[in-house]
């Protein structure tokens, strides 16, 4: 496709204008989607995203609005987006494209250009982290709990702990712990009984 071609395709229509005062005659209305004239894809996934920013690096050439609708196009990834993805091969794509973004590249522009190396670092931590999550076969992250939670020891690591533990805090907790074991042992074992 020539360059004439491709300006063209994505050119917003105009009305034939002889003067410019006659421009308060035409009421434009502005697609939301539209940068500098150029058509603007909504987000459809990361798969998608992935061969629309291909498809506009290879028509790439020093123009304002092509750098600009590749912006526009770029920010579209958010991290609440990447979260949602459960594409494996998108998001191992996007790390590998993340992580090459972090050093300038020899193309004309790319995403190195689109983020601040804050802004980059925060995505490609999302990505690495939404990677791991899938690798493991999890959709969402652990829930936050308790570092130690005495509920969840075994009987002889309870009793180990309470014996080696430095904080007498957390000795005083695993004590009640067992307490309450043996009360319930004790409970099951007078019902099993008939006592």
């Amino acid at each position: 496709m020539s360059r004439f071609a491709i300006r063209h395709r994505y050119a917003v229509p105009r009305p034939f204008v002889r003067h410019p005062a006659q421009l308060e005659l035409f009421d434009f209305v502005a697609d939301a989607t539209a940068a500098a004239g150029m058509r603007i894809l909504p987000w459809r996934g990361l798969p998608v995203w992935h061969c629309e920013l291909d498809r506009q690096s290879a028509i790439m050439r020093p123009s304002r609005p092509l750098y600009h609708r590749f912006e526009i196009t770029a920010r579209q990834l958010t991290a609440e987006r990447i979260r949602a993805c459960r594409d494996m091969a998108a998001i191992a794509r996007l790390v590998e494209r993340l992580s090459a973004a972090r050093y300038p590249s020899g193309y004309l522009h790319d995403l190195d250009r689109v983020w601040s190396r804050a802004e980059l670092g925060a995505l490609l931590v999302e990505a690495t982290n939404r990677r791991t999550l899938l690798a493991m076969g999890r959709d969402q992250p652990r829930a936050k709990g308790p570092a130690l939670d005495p509920r969840r020891l075994p009987d002889d690591r309870l009793d180990h702990l309470i014996q080696t533990h430095r904080d007498i805090s957390v000795v005083e907790a695993l004590r009640v712990e067992r307490e309450r074991r043996a009360r319930a042992a004790a409970s099951i074992y007078l019902r099993r009984t008939g006592a």
